[in-house]
């Protein structure tokens, strides 16, 4: 039976360099990554291992997936895993690195910020019309469907805040390397 280890992600919007270095420590340490699990990480035991850890952030079709894979396998880079558009790849230190220049690093970090940008919005757009209808026009606190609605609203805001927090620290990363280089687009 294989041994298995969970690892935390702190957000990949908040914290994408400190988990691909923490699973570029764990690799050291013989633990290295197999697969995404809720909020984090999967690790298998391995023998330890110095890799290097990326990231990228990229819709691809099925009937293109083997030629994007093939492009990183290219530069040297190994497929570990992915999740819809994130994908997660690994390679010896000193590795080219996937994202080597200001242009290319606002085009990763623009993909995800496009998916980002409509669930954000749909999820404001849906919280905002529960509002409306839970204070305008759902009569009796002791009701059934008030009570409803009520949790339909708290589960709603338990979504929305994280999913506008995490679009706001991915419009920040723009700005951010942008600002290295204003011009850039």
């Amino acid at each position: 039976m294989k041994q298995r280890k969970y690892m935390m992600s702190e957000g990949l919007a908040f914290s994408e360099e400190k988990d691909m270095k923490r699973l570029s420590d764990m690799a050291s340490k013989g633990w290295v990554l197999d697969s995404f699990a809720f909020m984090g990480y999967k690790l298998r035991k391995a023998e330890p291992q110095n890799l290097i850890y990326s990231l990228d952030y990229r819709a691809v079709e099925d009937h293109n997936i083997d030629e994007y894979l093939d492009i990183f396998e290219n530069a040297g880079w190994e497929h570990i895993c992915s999740v819809y558009d994130t994908h997660i790849f690994a390679a010896d230190p000193g590795t080219k690195p996937i994202y080597s220049d200001r242009s290319t690093m606002i085009d990763k970090y623009k993909q995800s910020e496009f998916t980002l940008r409509y669930i954000t919005l749909f999820m404001l757009c849906l919280t905002a019309a529960v509002t409306v209808i839970r204070n305008t026009f759902i009569p009796g606190e002791a009701s059934i469907l008030h009570n409803t609605i009520h949790v339909l609203f708290v589960f709603l805001i338990a979504i929305t805040i994280p999913a506008t927090l995490t679009y706001a620290a991915s419009v920040f990363r723009i700005w951010r390397v942008k600002r290295r280089n204003p011009n850039l687009e």
